[in-house]
């Protein structure tokens, strides 16, 4: 799949809003998260810091992110890798 950058982008804002939906910044999520953007980044240029700050900071809602996602096959990945960084650390809660 050849994702364009706004779509790397949303993929990976999504796993950020999804590690902290649970108000804990965990390592094993970061580290999951930080694969995520590393294997997207291959195909599409990710600033990291940067979407994490904007994440963080609220200036890119989780509405902004999933809208990036205009394909059914996109928005089913995001769930997989969101549902991937909530698991890292050993739980859903």
């Amino acid at each position: 799949m050849n994702l364009n950058p706004q779509q790397a982008r949303s993929l990976v804002a999504i796993c950020l809003h999804a590690a902290f939906a649970d108000g804990h910044q965990g390592a094993e999520e970061r580290e999951q998260v930080r694969k995520v953007a590393e294997s997207l980044g291959r195909e599409a240029e990710i600033d990291f810091i940067a979407l994490y700050q904007d994440v963080l900071l609220g200036r890119l809602g989780l509405e902004v992110a999933v809208a990036g996602l205009d394909e059914a096959n996109l928005r089913r990945l995001a769930f997989e890798l969101a549902v991937g960084v909530c698991e890292a650390d050993g739980g859903l809660d």
